[in-house]
Order: structure tokens, then C-alpha cells, then sequence
């Protein structure tokens, strides 16, 4: 019997399962990098006092709630843009993802209440010091918002924007010792309105300047 009779349907085999394989891995590979549709975020996130679920997280160097994890979560989310409406702002773990957020290149804008922007352990000459732009009103009136707004300015349509809002002030007595709530939500009706309301403040309030 002669090989040459095998020979060709042989090579023909072969050819095809080489073929096959080379197409099955680009395909792999193309379906790895081929951006996902958006993702739908709905969470509401509780902080309780007396929380005695604590545990360790990448995000931060101490023991924390799982509330204060999620938050960290979502807060580490950006990639383009953060645009923060927060009556007051004292916690280092939120200030810390903050200085991560603007080395790594997001944009991030700051508006907060005038009488708080430098009150006791106040973050936000440690914001100014990196360049980040705040902005405040002098006013009698309280700019009393507590809402943050992640990835509403980036351009990229596979990016999810999304709102964070609540009853959450970033203090440490707001995190570990209030009951609290915060809505974590995609929804795009709502984030429009939150993202509106942004930058009717942020044309109406001036740059901040330390009067004290």
C-alpha cells in the first residue's frame, strides 16, 4: 500500500485543524478585548452604628465595614472624570483614593460648603496642594449636597456612568458612628439630573480661597 495514497487527505487534515486552531485562538483573543455592553449599577450601601462586621480591604490600610468597602469600591471606579458635591470631607481613606484617583490622570472637581471647606481635619488644602480645583460659595445658606458623580465627562461609550448619592457627609462620625445611607445608581435619567445640578453649582460658585 503506498503512502502517497494517504498522503494528501492526510495533509488535508492536518491543514484544516491548523487552520481551525489559529482561527479559534484570534477569536479568543478578539472576543477578550472586544469591549462589554454597558453594566446596570443599583446598590444601596447602609451604615449602621455600631457596625461589627469589619474586615480587611485592598482599598485601605485599616479594619473596616463592609458599607465602607463597597464605597471605596465604587470610589476607585473612574477613569476619566470625578465630580465631588460633599458638604464636608475629613476621612484619610477618602482623601487617600482621591490623590490615587488624580496621579493615575482622572479629572476630578471639588464643590464644597464654604464654612466647613476648612474646619477641623478638612481635606481640602491637601486637595488644593495637588492642583485639584475646588469651588465654594460664601453664603448663609448651606451648600448641604452630599452626591459624587463618576465618569459622567468621559467620552468613552463602553464607560459606565454612574451617581453616588445619600445622607453620607465623608467624615469619619458619618461613616462609623451615624446611621447613614448611600444609592449607588447608573440609571441615566437620575445621573443626568445630578450631573446637571453640578454644573449649574460649578458655574455659580467661584474658585476657593483659604480666608483663614
Amino acid at each position: 500500500m503506498s503512502l502517497n495514497r494517504f498522503g494528501g487527505p492526510f495533509l488535508i487534515i492536518i491543514s484544516i485543524t491548523f487552520i481551525t486552531q489559529i482561527m479559534y485562538s484570534y477569536y479568543k483573543k478578539r472576543k477578550r478585548h472586544t469591549p462589554t455592553t454597558k453594566r446596570e449599577i443599583n446598590e444601596v450601601i447602609m451604615f449602621s452604628y455600631g457596625a461589627s462586621e469589619l474586615k480587611k480591604s485592598k482599598y485601605s490600610r485599616c479594619i473596616i465595614t463592609h458599607s465602607m468597602d463597597r464605597l471605596l469600591y465604587y470610589l476607585n471606579v473612574p477613569r476619566q472624570s470625578l465630580d465631588i458635591c460633599m458638604y464636608v470631607m475629613t476621612n484619610l481613606d477618602l482623601n487617600n483614593v482621591l490623590m490615587k484617583l488624580h496621579f493615575r490622570g482622572v479629572k476630578i472637581r471639588v464643590i464644597i460648603d464654604a464654612d466647613m471647606a476648612y474646619s477641623s481635619g478638612s481635606c481640602t488644602r491637601k486637595l488644593e496642594k495637588q492642583g485639584i480645583p475646588i469651588r465654594w460659595m460664601k453664603s448663609s445658606n448651606l451648600m448641604h449636597h452630599k452626591f459624587c458623580l463618576v465618569d459622567t465627562l468621559a467620552a468613552d461609550e463602553h464607560v459606565t456612568p454612574f451617581v453616588i448619592m445619600g445622607s453620607l457627609n465623608w467624615t469619619n462620625q458619618a461613616l462609623n458612628g451615624n446611621w447613614e445611607d448611600v444609592t449607588v445608581t447608573s440609571q441615566r435619567d437620575i445621573v443626568q439630573q445630578y450631573h446637571a445640578e453640578f454644573e449649574r453649582l460649578w458655574v455659580l460658585f467661584k474658585p476657593i480661597v483659604d480666608l483663614t
